[in-house]
């Protein structure tokens, strides 16, 4: 349970960790070596749900099949959770090889994808020496970003870093109408909308922006689909066609029931309640406790992420309109209830439903009967109030 919620919070990764094996290193490549992006499917844990990147170099002259892997972190290292929390998480280039990496994705019923990469000798040989200068002590560690630099932004980089007098042409294209927070959705969308609302929660108006088409590779799936049909500076390709190492086994996730649908419910039962409530002459602190405590903590997350991390995607969170800590203030008058103490969050909420439209930020529809049942409450607490 710890573990899943600092995920939630934090965006966790795309994979677990993995172990890194001890490997003789050829000094250079033969003619026969080659290059290729791994894309690995959705596994059945929220952490897996976007699918792997990793940068697999072969040559069969020298015995050599390795997969390099920027997706690993340590569970074991001082202060896990908080520097997670922080932002300041250091995840690391390791190696394993190639039959032990299929191994673990067979193991996991998950698909394997790979694109061979169309590189020159010259090019091959530079990004195996870039990716053995990677793999030293002082160089393997990096803060890990899950929009701007992952598994698959390090390989993308690694291998344009690479490119000899020629370049992806995707850099600076803007994809219409695609955000982070789209991408995100993408892949949320049946078995897993109630981490897409806890998600929606905590990234800010920054994962709102429209992305260029270099951005939009911090999806291993969708790397692998626009490396599929983009073109270098010279009008070749980078890459072949994917091909099919390991179909997909596991079984498909079950659909989850919609948090949206779930608090239009609540919404319409404390609808209910409050009109029973107000019939009798009733104010239900302990119901007022429950929903105007649920913002406080909210807020107390998203000033936390904003200001207290080094977090990109947490910042500008505006979110904190409607789950504010002026909630505080009703929540502590419970039994003593005061005009100010309702109006000033219900004006908080009515002015949040009216530029809500305006807002360069998207929100969780579920939010919409969130606020809806706190307007109905503190209207309640209104009409008894003195």
């Amino acid at each position: 349970m710890k573990r899943n919620i600092v995920v939630l919070i934090l965006l966790l990764s795309f994979i677990p960790a993995v172990r890194a094996q001890h490997k003789v290193f050829p000094p250079s490549l033969s003619d026969s070596a080659f290059a290729s992006i791994l894309t690995c499917g959705p596994g059945q844990d929220f952490y897996e749900s976007f699918g792997h990147t990793a940068l697999r170099i072969c040559d069969s002259n020298r015995n050599f099949d390795v997969v390099f892997n920027y997706g690993t972190f340590n569970f074991g290292q001082p202060n896990f959770y908080l520097m997670f929390a922080l932002g300041q998480l250091d995840y690391y280039l390791a190696v394993q090889s190639y039959n032990s990496f299929l191994d673990d994705y067979i193991f996991e019923g998950r698909a394997v994808m790979q694109q061979r990469l169309l590189l020159s000798k010259h090019e091959l040989d530079t990004l195996y020496q870039m990716l053995l200068v990677n793999m030293r002590p002082e160089n393997k560690n990096y803060k890990y970003d899950f929009f701007r630099d992952n598994c698959a932004t390090r390989v993308v980089d690694m291998v344009a870093a690479s490119l000899e007098e020629r370049q992806l042409m995707n850099d600076t294209l803007v994809v219409p109408k695609a955000t982070y927070r789209d991408m995100i959705h993408t892949y949320t969308d049946t078995a897993l909308l109630w981490w897409r609302l806890g998600i929606d929660l905590i990234l800010g108006a920054r994962c709102d922006q429209s992305m260029t088409g270099r951005q939009n590779m911090y999806m291993p799936i969708e790397l692998m689909c626009q490396l599929d049909t983009s073109l270098l500076s010279t009008g070749k390709r980078l890459t072949e066609k994917p091909s099919q190492l390991l179909e997909e086994e596991k079984e498909p996730p079950s659909k989850s029931f919609s948090p949206t649908l779930a608090f239009w419910l609540i919404f319409l039962a404390v609808l209910a309640i409050t009109m029973i409530a107000l019939h009798r002459h009733k104010n239900l602190p302990w119901l007022d406790a429950l929903f105007f405590l649920a913002p406080v903590l909210i807020s107390i997350l998203i000033i936390f992420l904003w200001f207290g991390s080094d977090h990109w995607c947490t910042k500008w969170n505006l979110n904190i309109l409607w789950a504010s800590p002026i909630f505080l203030w009703p929540l502590l008058r419970l039994r003593k209830s005061t005009p100010a103490s309702n109006i000033v969050p219900l004006i908080f909420m009515l002015i949040f439903l009216v530029i809500w439209p305006l807002l360069p930020q998207s929100f969780n529809p579920a939010v919409l009967p969130i606020v809806l049942t706190l307007i109905v409450r503190l209207l309640h607490r209104m009409s008894y109030s003195r």
